[in-house]
């Protein structure tokens, strides 16, 4: 335990403690220091005699702050560490901090008997950039015997107290603690507000009056991240940082963001719609509301201090804020916008979207639809934007998309790779992050269709090769769900599954010029199918398969593309065959069917001729349509 005194205290600096308990340690600090010369401190702060050695530095002073300083009690642990300022013990207010512009300082002056200090304890003297915002360094001072000087216990040096009992605390806050660029401001708001700029005069913020409740540290750094905001319209150069520390949760009026925007290569009504958007990470962009940034001059030829180093130009435009009424300082309008709190900004063009084609389409389910959906970016209308970023993503149904970021091209159209359907209602939605309109929605439906085909009995043509005589009396053909479902019938008594030899001719583009001509090959009904797909089954000969042949006009010849497994019935055989096997097709075909039979004798092995066709020759094919169709 430290011992108790009943002098008048001194107060020692101890910045020798740094090796054993460095002051990046997560669990408790020794007497610890730390500003710009100290690895890990601020680099544009420091104490300054008599609390320290001179140090050196290079920045820039900055005036604009009123920082405030506080020395609260430090608790220690069972080894009479100190480890962090007391939760209960109240905080030494020194007084308010003054500015000397002649010497380039900050200081106050702590009377270490307004209130009385504990001998007994530590103490930590700390800057903060305002009442409750972050500290800029600090420095851990333990009061000693000697009532009239201070003890450096870095250097073993006494340093007077004014009378006694008065540590005048002084220090150096240049331009540059917080901010990552040149191109920034660093200064206290206060709850009068007033108009605040960057040193190159193409960014600032005009605080109303009543906008803060307490002074802040306001800080505006340009940002160099591209993109600035994580928006898909169009952004231009100009991105920039508003914070304040402390940061309220609202600010209690609206403030204004203003930012130069680099007009070229727009139109005059382009121009006109720039706009402001505003992120926060974790939450989505938002636009806000357009205000004239008067108070901005962007005429680079006409920018206030423009040729004067950084640290002076933003001295002048911090007294130039204080000092010129507005209507000197502004020339031409910049691109302003009204918000209740800080973040990231970014200028760009607030694009149009809206659906350009590929809506309310109707397709066979687990096919894809024939128009594929297209959305058109415009700023403004009637000005298309090329290259910008869509995301197309599946609402709810079973559907499926390709190609689900599509960038928009030369007209200002954006497409999605395929849409294909799933069973009943579906919906896709198009959206462009920024962009109003967005996002959009577009709906289709997923339906199943069939055709059937019938035959009179009795019209088989008889074979005296075999016994039973194949007569077809009806098919079906149903497309849903990416398949397609084929059904073939008999007359009763007429259904052998050792001999019946069934052929299903598809015309999948629905257009009897192209594909096999007609059912048979004397090309019966080339006038009304061709067949750019057989699927043949049944028999011994398929061994209770289907074989799925494609015509292929070059060689002339059907080609096997698959098998696919076949349900004989007692009336019938049934099948399925996916629609990706018949060229992806879309579900829509004509169709008839014949059938033979296998010649089964010893002596002779082969096929009859076509027994019956279904639908009859010179009759229609069997058609399979969409609904609107």
């Amino acid at each position: 335990m430290k011992r108790v005194v009943a002098l008048a205290s001194a107060l020692a600096v101890c910045i020798a403690c740094r090796d054993q308990h460095p002051i990046t340690s997560p669990l408790r600090s020794s007497a610890d220091f730390s500003d710009g010369r100290i690895p890990g401190g601020n680099p544009h702060f420091f104490f300054l005699p008599p609390l320290v050695k001179q140090p050196s530095f290079s920045g820039t002073f900055n005036p604009a702050l009123r920082p405030v300083v506080e020395i609260c009690q430090l608790d220690v642990d069972i080894n009479d560490i100190p480890i962090a300022c007391s939760a209960t013990v109240p905080t030494i207010n020194p007084g308010i901090v003054q500015v000397d512009l002649v010497d380039e300082l900050y200081r106050v002056n702590w009377n270490t008997l307004l209130p009385p200090i504990d001998p007994t304890k530590f103490y930590r003297i700390q800057v903060r950039v305002a009442p409750g915002g972050s500290i800029l360094g600090f420095a851990d001072v333990d009061p000693v015997l000697n009532g009239i000087e201070l003890h450096n216990l870095n250097t073993g040096e006494f340093i007077g107290l004014v009378d006694g009992r008065t540590l005048p605390i002084k220090f150096r806050i240049e331009i540059g603690t917080t901010c990552k660029t040149t191109d920034c401001f660093e200064g206290t708001v206060g709850t009068a507000g007033g108009t605040f700029i960057t040193s190159s005069g193409l960014a600032g913020t005009l605080f109303p009056a009543g906008a803060l409740s307490q002074d802040v540290f306001l800080v505006i750094d340009r940002v160099d991240a591209r993109p600035c905001v994580p928006i898909d319209v169009p952004q231009f150069p100009g991105c920039y940082r508003f914070s304040t520390d402390p940061r309220p949760e609202r600010f209690n009026v609206n403030v204004i963001v203003g930012m130069c925007a680099d007009n070229t290569g727009l139109s005059h009504p382009q121009r006109d719609l720039a706009q402001i958007f505003q992120f926060d990470p974790g939450l989505p962009a938002v636009a806000l509301a357009n205000v004239p940034a008067t108070f901005l001059t962007c005429d680079p030829g006409h920018l206030l201090g423009e040729q004067l180093p950084p640290g002076l130009r933003q001295l002048v435009r911090y007294l130039a804020s204080l000092l010129l009424p507005g209507e000197l300082r502004a020339e031409h309008l910049g691109v302003g916008g009204s918000t209740g709190s800080y973040s990231i900004f970014g200028w760009g063009l607030p694009a149009q979207l809206s659906i350009n084609g590929g809506n309310g389409q109707t397709a066979v389910s687990g096919t894809a639809v024939p128009i594929l959906p297209s959305v058109l970016l415009q700023a403004p209308p009637g000005t298309v934007i090329a290259g910008e970023a869509v995301t197309f993503t599946v609402g709810p149904g079973s559907g499926s998309i390709t190609g689900p970021s599509p960038v928009s091209d030369a007209n200002g159209i954006a497409t999605v790779g395929s849409w294909t359907l799933g069973d009943g209602a579906n919906t896709l939605f198009a959206a462009s992050r920024g962009a109003s309109g967005s996002p959009q929605m577009f709906t289709a439906t997923g339906v199943t269709i069939s055709a059937a085909v019938t035959d009179g009995v009795g019209d088989a043509i008889a074979d005296p090769r075999v016994l039973v005589t194949p007569d077809l009396v009806s098919a079906t053909a149903a497309a849903g769900s990416g398949n397609l479902a084929l059904s073939v019938r008999f007359a009763p008594g007429t259904f052998d599954a050792t001999a019946a030899h069934v052929v299903f001719n598809l015309d999948t583009d629905q257009n009897p010029a192209t594909g096999f001509p007609g059912v048979d090959a004397a090309h019966s009904d080339a006038a009304l199918l061709g067949a750019d797909y057989q699927v043949v089954l049944g028999s011994n000969s398929e061994g209770g398969t289907a074989k799925v042949l494609r015509w292929d006009a070059a060689s002339g010849s059907f080609l096997l593309v698959a098998t696919e497994p076949v349900s004989a019935g007692l009336a019938g055989y049934d099948v399925t065959v996916p629609l990706a096997v018949l060229g992806n097709d879309d579900g829509q075909m004509n169709f008839k069917v014949v059938v033979q039979s296998q010649i089964l004798s010893l002596l002779q092995l082969g096929y009859t001729g076509f027994q019956d066709y279904l639908p009859d020759l010179g009759v229609a094919p069997g058609q399979l349509v969409l609904p609107s169709r």
